[in-house]
C-alpha cells in the first residue's frame, strides 16, 4: 500500500511542478470579474483549477474553463481544461477521469501539442498504476517520455523516469527500475541548485529496488540518503522513508536474515533502534491529520510486535486503528493483519485441543492396559472396549462430516471467487481493450482529411463521432456494472447508492434506497455477494415486474443485516416456477445460505413482490 501512495505522491508533485501555486487565490478570483472573456481569462481560470487540484471547487472552475474554451474555439485551452477536469475528479470516478483523458488526447493531437500529450499520458499512467495495470501504465509512461524528449524538457523527463522506475518496482522488476532511477538521479544532481525533495524521491525508489533484490545494506544506504535530502526539504516524506526502513528491517528479520549490519548505519543518523525510527516518523511536524501515513506507521509497529510474539500488543494497535476510523472502513492492511492474528490465535487453540486429545487418548490407553492386566474384571474390560469402539466410530463419522463440510465450503468459495475474478477480467478487457480501441478509432476518424464544407458530409461526420462516443460510454458502463469501483473502494452502501441511481436514470420506474442503523464493516466476500444479490433482483424487476416504483432498504442491527427489495409490479406465484426457470432466485438463495442467512420471498399475481434477506453479523 505504501508503494501505491508513493506513486500517487509522485504524480501529484509532477502536477505541482507544472502548475505553480498562486500567492493569493482570492485576489485572482476577484480579478476574474473584471476581465474580458478571452484566452487570458481562460488561462487564469485554469490556473485556479490546477492550484485547487481536486474537489468540488476545482471541478467548478475546470468546467467553467472548458465552457469558455469551447466558446473561444481554442483547441489548446480545451485540451488543458479536459486535463484539469481529469485531475479534479477522484479515483472513484474512473469513468469521468478516463473520458476527460480521452478528450484531452484528442484536442492535443489535433494541434500536435507534444507537451500537452506528455502531461496527459503521464496522468493516464498514474490512473493505471492505481488500479494495478502496470503494463499499460508502462506504455503510457513510454509515450509521455517520448513526447517530453521531443520537446527537450529535461525536467519533466526526469519526473517520468522516476515514475517509470516506480512502475517497474510495482511489476516486480527492480533490475529494470534501477537504470531509470539512476538516469533520473544523474539529472537531478546535475541541476543547480539541487532540488532536495526530488533527489530524496529518487533515492527512495533506489532503496525500494535494492530492497526487492534482497540487498538490504544497499537499500539502507539509499533510504538514509533519501531521509537526509527529504529532511533538508522539510517534507512529510521524512516520515515515509523512516517507516520504510523499519519495515524492511522487520521483514528481513521475519525471513531469518541477519540485520545486525544495518543497525550501525541507522545509529550513525541518530536512531538507536527501529522503534526510534518509528517514533521519529510519528513525531514529524505536519503529520497530524495524515491518517493514512499514521496508519502505515502503526502497521509497521504492529509487525514489530508480531515479530517479538507480542500478539496482544499487535491486536491492541489494530483495535486503536478501528476506534480512530470508526466512521470509515478499515484499511486493507489492517484487515489483513487482523486476519493474520485470528489465524495465529486459531492455530494456537488447535494445538491446545490436540494436546488435550493426546493426553486423553494416553489416559484411555493406560486405563485399558490396567484393565487388561486385571483378570478379575474381564466383563468390565469388554464393556469398556465396546464403548471405546462406539466412540471411535462416532468420532470418525464426525470427522468425515466435518471434512465433507470443509470441502464443500472450499469448493463454494473457489467457485464464487472464480466468478468474481472472471467478472473483473472481462471488465478490464472491455475497458482497456475495446475502450482504448474505440478511443483510437475516434482520434483516427477525427484526423481524416474530410471536407466539412458539405452539410451532408458534416452531418455524417458528426454522427459518426457521436456513435463512437456512445460506444465508448456503453463499453465503460458495461465494464463498471460488471465490477463497480465504488464497491471495491468505498463499500456496500456507496455501491448500492450508485446502483440505484443508475437504475433510476436508465429505466421508467422510480428507485429509492434507505439505510437504517449504523453501517458496519463487512468481509470482502460478504459485501460482494450482497451486491450481486441486489443486482440480480433489480435485473428480475427490469425483465418481468413491469413496476413503477422500487424500494431498496438496508437495515443494520447489533446481530443482523437485513436487505429488502420491494416493487409494485405484476407479481407472480413462487410455487409455480418451473424447475429449469428462476435461476436468478436460486442463485440468491444459494448465496444467502452460504452466508448463513435466511431468504424469504412474498409475491402474488397483481400484488407486487417483496424479497427479504437476513444475514447474521459476525458469522
Amino acid at each position: 500500500m505504501y508503494r501505491i501512495l508513493l506513486i500517487l505522491g509522485v504524480c501529484f508533485l509532477m502536477c505541482q511542478a507544472v502548475h505553480a501555486t498562486p500567492t493569493n487565490l482570492d485576489s485572482l478570483k476577484q480579478a476574474l470579474k473584471s476581465m474580458p472573456e478571452d484566452s487570458t481569462k481562460c488561462e487564469a481560470i485554469l490556473h485556479i483549477a490546477f492550484t485547487l487540484y481536486s474537489g468540488d471547487e476545482a471541478e467548478k472552475y475546470g468546467t467553467q474553463a472548458l465552457a469558455m474554451a469551447k466558446r473561444l474555439n481554442n483547441p489548446k485551452l480545451k485540451g488543458r481544461a479536459y486535463y484539469a477536469l481529469a485531475w479534479c475528479h477522484g479515483f472513484d470516478e474512473m469513468d469521468k477521469k478516463t473520458a476527460y483523458i480521452d478528450s484531452a488526447v484528442h484536442e492535443f493531437t489535433l494541434i500536435e501539442d507534444l507537451g500537452g500529450l506528455g502531461l496527459v499520458h503521464n496522468a493516464n499512467a498514474s490512473i493505471l498504476l492505481e488500479y494495478g495495470e502496470f503494463e499499460s501504465a508502462k506504455a503510457s509512461l513510454e509515450k509521455a517520455y517520448g513526447y517530453f524528449a521531443a520537446t527537450g524538457d529535461k525536467n519533466r523527463q526526469a519526473v517520468i523516469l522516476n515514475n517509470w522506475g516506480v512502475s517497474f518496482n510495482e511489476m516486480g522488476k527492480p533490475d529494470s527500475a534501477l537504470p531509470k532511477f539512476n538516469e533520473a538521479l544523474a539529472f537531478e544532481l546535475a541541476k543547480q541548485p539541487i532540488d532536495a525533495a526530488k533527489v530524496g524521491r529518487v533515492y527512495l525508489g533506489l532503496g525500494e529496488s535494492n530492497r526487492l533484490l534482497g540487498r538490504h545494506l544497499e537499500a539502507t544506504d539509499y533510504y538514509l540518503l533519501s531521509y537526509k535530502n527529504r529532511k533538508q526539504a522539510n517534507t512529510l516524506g521524512v516520515s515515509e522513508v523512516l517507516t520504510n526502513i523499519a519495515s524492511m528491517i522487520f521483514e528481513a528479520a521475519e525471513q531469518g536474515i541477519d540485520t545486525t549490519d544495518i543497525i550501525p548505519k541507522i545509529q550513525a543518523y541518530g536512531f538507536p533502534n527501529t522503534l526510534a525510527l518509528l517514533d521519529s516518523a510519528a513525531a514529524f511536524p505536519g503529520i497530524e491529520g495524515r491518517d493514512g501515513l499514521l496508519s502505515s506507521i502503526q502497521d509497521v509497529r504492529r509487525k514489530g510486535h508480531l515479530l517479538r510474539g507480542n500478539y496482544q500488543e499487535a491486536y491492541n494497535i489494530l483495535w486503536e486503528l478501528k476506534q480512530q476510523e470508526e466512521e470509515q472502513k478499515l484499511s486493507a492492511s489492517s484487515l489483513e493483519a487482523l486476519a493474520d492474528l485470528k489465524i495465529k490465535y486459531e492455530k494456537e487453540q488447535l494445538k491446545i485441543r490436540l494436546l488435550e486429545e493426546e493426553v486423553n487418548n494416553r489416559a484411555q490407553q493406560n486405563k485399558m492396559n490396567l484393565l487388561l492386566l486385571s483378570l478379575g474384571i474381564v466383563v468390565l474390560i469388554l464393556v469398556i472396549s465396546l464403548l471405546v469402539y462406539q466412540n471411535r466410530i462416532k468420532a470418525d463419522r464426525i470427522l468425515l462430516a466435518e471434512a465433507k463440510q470443509a470441502q464443500q465450503i472450499v469448493a463454494i468459495s473457489s467457485m464464487l471467487e472464480g466468478e468474481e475474478k472472471a467478472r473483473a477480467r472481462i471488465a478490464r478487457d472491455l475497458h482497456d481493450g475495446l475502450g482504448n480501441l474505440l478511443s483510437s478509432v475516434k482520434v483516427s476518424v477525427a484526423n481524416l482529411p474530410i471536407d466539412l464544407s458539405d452539410p451532408e458530409t458534416q452531418m455524417s461526420y458528426g454522427k459518426s463521432i457521436e456513435q463512437i462516443d456512445e460506444a465508448c460510454t456503453e463499453v465503460r458502463k458495461i465494464a463498471h456494472e460488471m465490477m463497480p469501483e465504488a464497491l471495491k473502494r468505498l463499500g456496500l452502501k456507496k455501491a448500492l447508492e450508485d446502483l440505484t441511481l443508475k437504475m433510476d436514470a436508465t429505466y421508467d420506474f422510480d428507485v429509492h434506497f434507505d439505510l437504517y442503523g449504523n453501517e458496519q464493516v463487512l468481509p470482502n466476500n460478504t459485501h460482494v455477494m450482497l451486491f450481486r444479490m441486489v443486482q440480480e433482483l433489480f435485473t428480475n424487476i427490469v425483465k418481468y415486474a413491469d413496476a413503477s416504483e422500487v424500494l431498496l432498504q438496508m437495515t443494520f442491527s447489533d446481530a443482523w443485516l437485513n436487505l429488502t427489495v420491494e416493487d409494485d409490479g405484476k407479481g407472480f406465484d413462487p410455487t409455480k416456477i418451473a424447475h429449469d426457470e428462476g435461476m436468478g432466485l436460486k442463485s440468491i438463495e444459494f448465496r444467502t445460505h452460504y452466508l448463513g442467512g435466511e431468504y424469504e420471498i412474498d409475491s402474488r399475481p397483481g400484488m407486487g413482490t417483496s424479497v427479504s434477506i437476513n444475514i447474521p453479523l459476525g458469522a
